[in-house]
């Protein structure tokens, strides 16, 4: 009798199922978390391709134009220099190593440290504009084809519980073509948002800087309003080898079937993964310590990455069988 109850009622996936079974798909297969390890380790300790002087070149452009004091907003040209400024010193451009929304994941990217246990990085300077869209273009596509075979085994670990290698690379260029895609799809949502709300924000900046602030938080809810029905899509992929519009077909589908248990799921990851960052940044940039996060940082934010690859595949099974015998329903 129990089994026929479960049967009528098929139970949707659960949280803590798919963490246990997630941590334990890559604790069985630790090897996969080299990906994100190597990426940092690179990022902290190799060469740095920055853009100080194309920066120092911009603001003089600035300082001679507004040297006039015609600029009604003094305040913001301060703020405006500092941000360039600060961006001049941090940005390393190897960070678009770390591709979106497909690639290794980093936690030097977000860091951006400017000295190691080593000393001073060897810098290289991209001292013009086409340098920088090239460097962009260039880590960007490495990007996505080391993140698409980094998902495509994290993927086989968490629902499969074995890692083949050769169907990883069978399946790597196709992959790696239609995350291509879904990237330039994605880039082209948040172009068709944040364009116009750039320029409005660039408006309400020149009369009050809260209202710009205000603007940017608007925009991007509009963003994460866009992109929370499509967080599934690279999983269908991966798991189910579909195109981009059919896993971007099946990702709404799921998420609006799910809606509930998906939000808290993608909540309780996301609260998760900023939690245990917020450790894994402690040791200071300098210190050999900063190893330890690295490799904790590797190990969780992969652990979770098969989490959601597990919820995916539960997710999917109740969906059919939930439409499947709604559909037999109405047809009896």
């Amino acid at each position: 009798m129990q089994t026929q109850n479960e049967q009528l009622q098929p139970t949707p996936p659960s949280l803590v199922a798919s963490l246990r079974k997630g941590f334990d798909a890559i604790a069985n297969h630790p090897f996969v978390i080299l990906f994100p390890i190597g990426l940092d380790v690179f990022l902290w300790l190799g060469p740095h391709l920055k853009i100080t002087r194309l920066v120092e070149k911009m603001l003089a452009t600035w300082n001679e134009f507004y040297s006039s004091g015609a600029f009604p907003n003094e305040e913001a040209i301060r703020v405006g220099q500092q941000v360039w400024t600060a961006i001049g010193e941090r940005l390393n451009l190897f960070i678009f190593l770390r591709s979106y929304p497909v690639g290794v994941f980093s936690l030097m990217a977000g860091i951006q440290p400017i000295r190691s246990p080593l000393g001073e990085p060897y810098i290289l300077q991209a001292s013009s504009l086409s340098t920088v869209l090239f460097a962009w273009l260039a880590c960007s596509l490495l990007g996505i084809f080391a993140g698409s075979y980094y998902f495509s085994l994290v993927a086989q670990a968490a629902v499969n519980g074995v890692i083949n290698w050769m169907d990883s690379l069978r399946m790597w260029v196709q992959n790696s073509l239609q995350i291509s895609l879904l990237t330039i799809f994605s880039l082209s949502m948040v172009a068709m948002v944040g364009l116009p709300c750039s320029c409005l924000i660039s408006f309400l900046t020149f009369g009050n800087l809260a209202a710009a602030q205000m603007g940017i938080l608007i925009m991007l809810g509009i963003l994460v309003w866009m992109f929370s029905p499509l967080v599934f899509t690279p999983h269908g992929i991966f798991v189910r080898q579909e195109n981009m519009w059919q896993a971007i077909t099946q990702s709404i589908k799921l998420t609006r079937f799910t809606f509930p248990n998906t939000l808290f799921f993608l909540v309780v990851v996301f609260a998760i993964g900023e939690g245990m960052d917020m450790i894994w940044r402690f040791p200071k940039e300098t210190s050999w310590l900063t190893l330890v996060g690295i490799a904790g940082h590797g190990f969780v934010t992969t652990a979770l990455l098969a989490t959601t690859f597990v919820y995916y595949r539960d997710a999917v099974r109740w969906v059919n069988e939930v439409s499947r015998r709604i559909e037999t329903a109405s047809v009896s």
